[in-house]
């Protein structure tokens, strides 16, 4: 449903759609940036940008003794509320970096990085 300003109002048959949707965006549909989140009472079809979005984040050259699926994830809220963590971040293969997806408020300034043991 086309609310206005741009942006439209979709309900998911299925549980697993919605959280595919939700955690694996932001999109590009026809070369249009598409953001999707879910509802909340607080939203405002009048405001022309969201005020908050869900974004990938991601920390390279984590040390091993980090990599753990609690600890990345406190991290990750000193950045936003957590999202989703990436499947292999959440099934311990340790790659180049942990990646997860968080909310970013951005009416408050923006996390470039986060020094640990630094």
């Amino acid at each position: 449903m086309d609310i206005e300003n741009g942006y439209f109002l979709v309900k998911f048959q299925n549980k697993l759609d919605c959280e595919k949707v939700l955690s694996e965006g932001p999109w590009t549909i026809f070369g249009q940036y598409l953001t999707i989140q879910p509802w909340t009472m607080v939203f405002d079809p009048t405001q022309a940008y969201p005020s908050v979005v869900i974004a990938w984040i991601r920390f390279p050259a984590l040390p091993s003794y980090l990599y753990n699926r609690k600890i990345i994830t406190k991290i990750g809220e000193l950045v936003g509320k957590v999202v989703k963590l990436d499947m292999n971040t959440d099934s311990r293969a340790r790659g180049r970096f942990a990646r997860m997806a968080v909310y970013v408020n951005l009416e408050k300034p923006l996390v470039s990085q986060i020094l640990i043991n630094g």
